[in-house]
Protein backbone atom coordinates (compact mmCIF):
# COMPACT_ATOMS: atom_id res chain seq x y z
CA UNK A 1 0.00 0.00 0.00
CA UNK A 2 1.67 3.37 -0.51
CA UNK A 3 1.78 6.22 1.79
CA UNK A 4 -1.01 8.77 1.50
CA UNK A 5 -0.57 11.44 -0.54
CA UNK A 6 -0.13 14.88 0.61
CA UNK A 7 -2.79 17.39 -1.05
CA UNK A 8 -4.72 14.75 -2.64
CA UNK A 9 -8.29 13.50 -1.03
CA UNK A 10 -8.10 11.33 1.99
CA UNK A 11 -10.29 7.83 2.32
CA UNK A 12 -13.54 9.42 3.49
CA UNK A 13 -13.46 12.15 1.48
CA UNK A 14 -15.49 12.76 -1.48
CA UNK A 15 -14.63 14.15 -5.07
CA UNK A 16 -18.12 14.40 -7.00
CA UNK A 17 -20.13 11.32 -6.76
CA UNK A 18 -17.19 9.30 -6.09
CA UNK A 19 -16.20 8.52 -2.08
CA UNK A 20 -12.31 7.50 -1.88
CA UNK A 21 -12.46 4.36 0.17
CA UNK A 22 -8.17 3.71 -0.22
CA UNK A 23 -5.21 4.84 -1.91
CA UNK A 24 -4.27 1.69 -4.38
CA UNK A 25 -1.09 3.27 -6.49
CA UNK A 26 0.77 6.57 -6.19
CA UNK A 27 3.11 7.82 -9.85
CA UNK A 28 3.95 10.36 -11.78
CA UNK A 29 0.55 11.83 -13.01
CA UNK A 30 -1.28 11.49 -9.87
CA UNK A 31 -2.76 9.18 -7.46
CA UNK A 32 -5.14 6.00 -7.76
CA UNK A 33 -8.19 5.02 -5.52
CA UNK A 34 -10.32 2.51 -4.99
CA UNK A 35 -13.99 4.66 -4.69
CA UNK A 36 -17.18 4.21 -4.61
CA UNK A 37 -20.13 5.61 -6.65
CA UNK A 38 -22.86 6.94 -4.54
CA UNK A 39 -25.13 6.92 -7.10
CA UNK A 40 -24.52 4.16 -9.29
CA UNK A 41 -23.12 1.96 -5.77
CA UNK A 42 -20.58 0.56 -7.58
CA UNK A 43 -16.77 0.52 -6.85
CA UNK A 44 -14.37 2.29 -9.62
CA UNK A 45 -10.32 2.90 -9.81
CA UNK A 46 -10.52 6.90 -9.74
CA UNK A 47 -7.29 8.69 -10.70
CA UNK A 48 -6.92 12.01 -9.40
CA UNK A 49 -4.14 14.01 -11.51
CA UNK A 50 -1.28 15.80 -9.73
CA UNK A 51 -2.46 20.08 -9.62
CA UNK A 52 0.70 21.12 -11.25
CA UNK A 53 -0.48 19.11 -14.24
CA UNK A 54 -4.17 19.67 -13.80
CA UNK A 55 -3.22 23.84 -13.99
CA UNK A 56 -0.73 22.65 -17.53
CA UNK A 57 -3.69 23.95 -20.60
CA UNK A 58 -1.80 21.60 -22.57
CA UNK A 59 -1.85 18.39 -20.61
CA UNK A 60 -5.49 18.98 -19.33
CA UNK A 61 -6.44 18.38 -23.67
CA UNK A 62 -4.72 15.10 -23.29
CA UNK A 63 -6.24 14.07 -20.26
CA UNK A 64 -9.34 15.03 -21.87
CA UNK A 65 -8.14 12.93 -25.26
CA UNK A 66 -6.84 9.94 -22.58
CA UNK A 67 -10.13 9.67 -21.31
CA UNK A 68 -12.21 9.87 -24.41
CA UNK A 69 -9.91 7.39 -26.21
CA UNK A 70 -10.32 4.62 -23.87
CA UNK A 71 -14.53 5.47 -22.86
CA UNK A 72 -14.57 5.08 -26.87
CA UNK A 73 -13.55 1.70 -27.12
CA UNK A 74 -15.71 -1.20 -26.60
CA UNK A 75 -13.95 -4.14 -25.92
CA UNK A 76 -13.96 -7.43 -22.81
CA UNK A 77 -9.94 -6.84 -22.95
CA UNK A 78 -9.70 -2.73 -22.39
CA UNK A 79 -10.82 -1.26 -18.63
CA UNK A 80 -13.72 0.65 -19.37
CA UNK A 81 -13.71 4.30 -18.47
CA UNK A 82 -16.98 5.27 -16.45
CA UNK A 83 -16.75 9.32 -16.71
CA UNK A 84 -14.48 11.96 -16.45
CA UNK A 85 -14.21 15.39 -15.23
CA UNK A 86 -13.64 17.97 -12.87
CA UNK A 87 -14.89 18.54 -8.96
CA UNK A 88 -14.10 20.14 -5.84
CA UNK A 89 -10.82 20.97 -7.27
CA UNK A 90 -9.67 17.97 -8.85
CA UNK A 91 -9.00 16.62 -11.90
CA UNK A 92 -10.08 12.75 -11.95
CA UNK A 93 -11.22 10.17 -14.54
CA UNK A 94 -13.52 6.77 -12.92
CA UNK A 95 -12.67 3.55 -14.84
CA UNK A 96 -13.57 -0.19 -14.19
CA UNK A 97 -11.97 -1.27 -11.00
CA UNK A 98 -10.16 -4.63 -12.02
CA UNK A 99 -9.15 -6.66 -8.40
CA UNK A 100 -6.54 -8.92 -9.26
CA UNK A 101 -3.67 -6.26 -9.65
CA UNK A 102 -1.36 -5.86 -12.21
CA UNK A 103 0.92 -8.26 -14.43
CA UNK A 104 4.49 -6.48 -13.12
CA UNK A 105 3.18 -6.87 -9.72
CA UNK A 106 2.01 -10.18 -10.31
CA UNK A 107 5.49 -11.51 -11.78
CA UNK A 108 7.50 -9.52 -8.90
CA UNK A 109 5.38 -11.26 -6.29
CA UNK A 110 5.34 -14.96 -7.72
CA UNK A 111 7.81 -14.67 -11.19
CA UNK A 112 6.53 -15.87 -14.00
CA UNK A 113 3.10 -17.82 -15.22
CA UNK A 114 3.61 -21.01 -16.85
CA UNK A 115 3.72 -20.66 -20.63
CA UNK A 116 -0.07 -21.40 -21.21
CA UNK A 117 -0.29 -19.14 -18.96
CA UNK A 118 1.27 -16.48 -20.46
CA UNK A 119 0.53 -17.16 -23.96
CA UNK A 120 -3.27 -16.97 -23.06
CA UNK A 121 -2.79 -13.51 -21.13
CA UNK A 122 -0.78 -12.08 -24.52
CA UNK A 123 -3.34 -13.50 -26.79
CA UNK A 124 -6.26 -11.57 -24.46
CA UNK A 125 -4.27 -8.33 -24.32
CA UNK A 126 -3.40 -8.56 -28.76
CA UNK A 127 -7.11 -8.82 -28.73
CA UNK A 128 -7.79 -5.60 -26.92
CA UNK A 129 -4.90 -4.17 -28.42
CA UNK A 130 -6.79 -5.21 -31.71
CA UNK A 131 -10.06 -3.56 -30.85
CA UNK A 132 -8.04 -0.54 -30.23
CA UNK A 133 -6.63 0.05 -33.61
CA UNK A 134 -9.47 -0.99 -35.35
CA UNK A 135 -11.01 2.65 -33.64
CA UNK A 136 -7.86 4.22 -35.22
CA UNK A 137 -6.09 4.08 -31.72
CA UNK A 138 -2.57 3.40 -30.77
CA UNK A 139 -1.37 2.71 -27.55
CA UNK A 140 1.90 3.57 -26.82
CA UNK A 141 2.86 2.30 -23.41
CA UNK A 142 2.60 -1.79 -23.64
CA UNK A 143 4.27 -3.10 -20.72
CA UNK A 144 3.75 -5.54 -17.52
CA UNK A 145 2.36 -2.72 -15.38
CA UNK A 146 -0.49 -1.95 -17.74
CA UNK A 147 -2.00 -5.08 -17.96
CA UNK A 148 -4.64 -5.69 -15.33
CA UNK A 149 -5.52 -9.00 -13.79
CA UNK A 150 -9.00 -10.66 -12.68
CA UNK A 151 -8.42 -14.10 -11.37
CA UNK A 152 -11.59 -16.29 -10.63
CA UNK A 153 -10.47 -19.90 -9.86
CA UNK A 154 -8.60 -21.10 -13.02
CA UNK A 155 -9.64 -18.39 -15.37
CA UNK A 156 -7.43 -15.46 -16.03
CA UNK A 157 -9.24 -12.49 -17.83
CA UNK A 158 -6.29 -9.58 -18.92
CA UNK A 159 -7.24 -6.19 -19.57
CA UNK A 160 -5.26 -3.42 -21.22
CA UNK A 161 -5.34 -0.37 -19.13
CA UNK A 162 -3.70 2.97 -19.09
CA UNK A 163 -4.22 4.51 -22.90
CA UNK A 164 -2.53 7.94 -21.10
CA UNK A 165 -0.29 8.54 -24.20
CA UNK A 166 -2.68 7.09 -26.49
CA UNK A 167 -3.16 8.79 -30.15
CA UNK A 168 -5.58 8.79 -33.08
CA UNK A 169 -3.84 7.37 -35.93
CA UNK A 170 -4.08 9.16 -39.13
CA UNK A 171 -4.82 13.02 -37.24
CA UNK A 172 -2.46 15.65 -36.87
CA UNK A 173 -1.22 15.78 -33.16
CA UNK A 174 -1.58 18.93 -32.31
CA UNK A 175 -0.63 18.27 -28.62
CA UNK A 176 2.50 19.08 -27.26
CA UNK A 177 4.69 15.76 -26.01
CA UNK A 178 6.82 18.36 -24.30
CA UNK A 179 7.41 16.93 -20.30
CA UNK A 180 5.10 13.59 -20.95
CA UNK A 181 6.82 10.38 -21.81
CA UNK A 182 6.18 8.44 -25.17
CA UNK A 183 6.41 5.13 -23.94
CA UNK A 184 8.70 2.70 -22.17
CA UNK A 185 11.86 2.24 -23.67
CA UNK A 186 11.90 -1.41 -22.70
CA UNK A 187 8.98 -1.90 -24.67
CA UNK A 188 9.80 0.10 -27.37
CA UNK A 189 9.74 -0.80 -30.88
CA UNK A 190 13.64 0.00 -32.59
CA UNK A 191 12.17 2.63 -35.02
CA UNK A 192 11.37 4.91 -31.87
CA UNK A 193 14.37 4.83 -30.22
CA UNK A 194 16.24 5.71 -33.30
CA UNK A 195 13.90 8.49 -34.25
CA UNK A 196 13.47 6.97 -37.67
CA UNK A 197 9.65 6.00 -37.45
CA UNK A 198 6.16 6.94 -35.92
CA UNK A 199 3.94 5.15 -32.89
CA UNK A 200 1.98 3.26 -35.12
CA UNK A 201 -0.09 -0.60 -35.24
CA UNK A 202 3.17 -1.70 -35.70
CA UNK A 203 5.18 -0.44 -32.60
CA UNK A 204 2.98 -1.52 -30.77
CA UNK A 205 2.92 -5.28 -31.92
CA UNK A 206 6.72 -5.12 -31.19
CA UNK A 207 5.75 -4.00 -27.60
CA UNK A 208 3.64 -7.22 -27.57
CA UNK A 209 6.19 -9.24 -28.49
CA UNK A 210 8.14 -7.87 -25.33
CA UNK A 211 5.58 -8.35 -23.14
CA UNK A 212 5.29 -12.01 -23.91
CA UNK A 213 9.24 -12.65 -23.69
CA UNK A 214 8.61 -10.43 -19.61
CA UNK A 215 5.55 -13.10 -19.22
CA UNK A 216 7.15 -16.06 -20.37
CA UNK A 217 10.62 -15.13 -18.32
CA UNK A 218 9.82 -12.39 -15.74
CA UNK A 219 11.95 -9.96 -17.13
CA UNK A 220 12.19 -7.07 -19.85
CA UNK A 221 13.68 -8.35 -23.22
CA UNK A 222 16.77 -6.58 -23.07
CA UNK A 223 19.05 -4.92 -20.36
CA UNK A 224 21.34 -1.43 -19.93
CA UNK A 225 22.28 0.46 -17.56
CA UNK A 226 22.13 3.64 -19.61
CA UNK A 227 19.30 4.57 -21.99
CA UNK A 228 22.19 4.28 -24.77
CA UNK A 229 22.71 0.43 -24.08
CA UNK A 230 18.75 -0.29 -23.62
CA UNK A 231 18.28 1.43 -26.99
CA UNK A 232 21.00 -0.27 -28.93
CA UNK A 233 20.08 -3.56 -27.84
CA UNK A 234 16.50 -3.14 -29.23
CA UNK A 235 18.04 -1.70 -32.38
CA UNK A 236 20.62 -4.14 -33.15
CA UNK A 237 20.81 -7.84 -30.89
CA UNK A 238 18.95 -10.54 -31.72
CA UNK A 239 15.53 -11.27 -31.07
CA UNK A 240 15.52 -12.87 -27.73
CA UNK A 241 14.67 -16.92 -27.55
CA UNK A 242 13.75 -19.37 -25.34
CA UNK A 243 15.46 -22.44 -24.51
CA UNK A 244 13.60 -25.23 -27.07
CA UNK A 245 12.53 -28.24 -24.97
CA UNK A 246 9.44 -29.11 -27.07
CA UNK A 247 6.89 -28.03 -29.21
CA UNK A 248 5.60 -25.00 -27.08
CA UNK A 249 8.69 -23.32 -26.47
CA UNK A 250 9.66 -23.73 -30.38
CA UNK A 251 6.23 -21.67 -31.50
CA UNK A 252 6.84 -19.02 -28.82
CA UNK A 253 10.23 -18.70 -30.07
CA UNK A 254 8.60 -18.28 -33.89
CA UNK A 255 6.23 -15.90 -32.15
CA UNK A 256 8.87 -13.48 -30.81
CA UNK A 257 10.99 -13.30 -34.18
CA UNK A 258 7.93 -12.15 -35.98
CA UNK A 259 6.49 -9.96 -33.17
CA UNK A 260 9.92 -8.53 -32.17
CA UNK A 261 11.12 -8.27 -36.02
CA UNK A 262 13.83 -5.27 -36.38
CA UNK A 263 11.95 -3.75 -39.62
CA UNK A 264 8.21 -3.22 -38.88
CA UNK A 265 7.08 -4.78 -42.21
CA UNK A 266 8.48 -8.60 -41.07
CA UNK A 267 6.12 -8.04 -38.31
CA UNK A 268 2.97 -9.87 -37.45
CA UNK A 269 0.10 -7.52 -39.99
CA UNK A 270 -2.05 -6.93 -37.28
CA UNK A 271 -2.30 -7.18 -33.42
CA UNK A 272 -5.21 -9.35 -34.58
CA UNK A 273 -3.65 -11.63 -36.44
CA UNK A 274 -0.92 -11.99 -33.87
CA UNK A 275 -4.05 -12.70 -31.38
CA UNK A 276 -4.97 -15.55 -33.67
CA UNK A 277 -1.61 -17.48 -33.37
CA UNK A 278 -1.13 -17.39 -30.60
CA UNK A 279 -4.62 -19.24 -29.66
CA UNK A 280 -4.07 -21.40 -33.05
CA UNK A 281 -0.58 -22.23 -31.02
CA UNK A 282 -2.85 -23.00 -27.52
CA UNK A 283 -5.27 -25.04 -29.60
CA UNK A 284 -2.59 -27.13 -30.92
CA UNK A 285 -0.95 -28.22 -27.46
CA UNK A 286 -2.06 -31.35 -25.46
CA UNK A 287 -4.67 -30.78 -22.59
CA UNK A 288 -3.50 -29.50 -19.46
CA UNK A 289 -2.84 -31.20 -16.10
CA UNK A 290 -6.13 -30.38 -14.17
CA UNK A 291 -4.06 -28.56 -11.43
CA UNK A 292 -3.35 -25.92 -14.38
CA UNK A 293 -2.70 -23.46 -11.03
CA UNK A 294 -0.37 -25.86 -8.62
CA UNK A 295 2.71 -24.50 -7.82
CA UNK A 296 5.25 -24.93 -9.92
CA UNK A 297 9.01 -26.56 -8.60
CA UNK A 298 11.49 -23.76 -9.61
CA UNK A 299 13.40 -24.47 -12.12
CA UNK A 300 17.29 -23.30 -13.40
CA UNK A 301 17.05 -19.54 -14.77
CA UNK A 302 19.90 -18.01 -16.40
CA UNK A 303 22.02 -15.45 -14.33
CA UNK A 304 20.16 -11.56 -15.36
CA UNK A 305 22.97 -9.01 -14.89
CA UNK A 306 21.95 -5.43 -14.89
CA UNK A 307 23.49 -3.77 -18.21
CA UNK A 308 23.83 -6.95 -19.89
CA UNK A 309 22.24 -8.03 -23.29
CA UNK A 310 20.88 -11.63 -22.32
CA UNK A 311 22.37 -14.03 -23.96
CA UNK A 312 20.16 -15.70 -27.10
CA UNK A 313 19.72 -18.64 -29.00
CA UNK A 314 20.84 -18.13 -32.78
CA UNK A 315 20.55 -21.47 -33.53
CA UNK A 316 21.66 -23.06 -30.67
CA UNK A 317 19.13 -22.88 -28.40
CA UNK A 318 21.19 -24.29 -25.74
CA UNK A 319 22.34 -20.55 -25.09
CA UNK A 320 19.11 -19.17 -24.77
CA UNK A 321 18.33 -18.02 -21.46
CA UNK A 322 15.67 -20.05 -19.71
CA UNK A 323 12.61 -19.67 -19.03
CA UNK A 324 11.01 -18.94 -15.35
CA UNK A 325 9.17 -21.63 -13.75
CA UNK A 326 8.05 -19.91 -10.43
CA UNK A 327 5.26 -20.15 -8.69
CA UNK A 328 1.70 -18.54 -9.39
CA UNK A 329 0.16 -18.16 -6.40
CA UNK A 330 -3.01 -17.83 -7.78
CA UNK A 331 -5.25 -17.91 -4.22
CA UNK A 332 -2.74 -14.83 -3.23
CA UNK A 333 -3.47 -12.95 -6.05
CA UNK A 334 -6.54 -13.36 -5.97
CA UNK A 335 -7.32 -10.71 -3.12
CA UNK A 336 -4.10 -8.26 -4.12
CA UNK A 337 -4.88 -4.83 -4.56
CA UNK A 338 -5.16 -3.53 -7.70
CA UNK A 339 -1.79 -1.23 -8.64
CA UNK A 340 -2.72 1.08 -11.65
CA UNK A 341 0.95 2.62 -12.84
CA UNK A 342 -0.50 6.43 -13.47
CA UNK A 343 1.46 7.70 -16.37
Amino acid sequence: MSLPAEGFPQPGERIGPYEVVRQLGLGGMGVVYEATDSVLKRRVALKVISPHLADDPDFRVRFTHEAQAQASLDSPHVVQVFAHGEADGHLYIASQLIPGGDLGAMIRTSGAPPPRIALDILAQISAGLADAHATGLVHRDIKPANVLLRIRGEDVNAYLADFGIARRTGLHETVSLQGFAVGTPAYMAPELHTGTGAPGPATDIYSLGCLLWATVTGQAPYGGTTGLQLASAHVGAPVPQVVETGPLEHEINRVLRSAMAKHPGQRYPSAHALSEDLRRVLRQQPAPAPATFAPYTPGPVAPYVPGQVPPYSGGTPSTAPRRSRSPLLIGGLAAAAVVLLVG
